[in-house]
């Protein structure tokens, strides 16, 4: 599986960044005391996490890439006259 070397091309505000943590962090912390009770390690989670991320990050970038070679027809007119 390739890896994700590169940076984040769309720059967003840092505040905004920041928001999304937050936004993220208490269902994040839920979700990782599941996989701990589950007899996880923090290591194995991280990893797995990790793992997760890049899949994740490599699918958008294909789907953004995708949308900007084939991009939705605009519907044209239907009306008969």
């Amino acid at each position: 599986m390739p890896k994700v070397t590169d940076t984040i091309t769309q720059p967003q505000p840092p505040d905004r960044r920041v928001e999304c943590e937050r936004a993220l962090e208490e269902d994040f912390q839920i979700f990782t005391s599941l996989a701990e009770g589950a007899g996880w390690t923090w290591q194995e989670i991280a990893l797995a996490l990790m793992e997760l991320t890049e899949d994740y990050v490599v699918a958008m970038r294909m789907a953004a890439k995708m949308a900007e070679t084939n991009p939705v027809p605009f519907p044209g007119n239907k009306t008969m006259h």
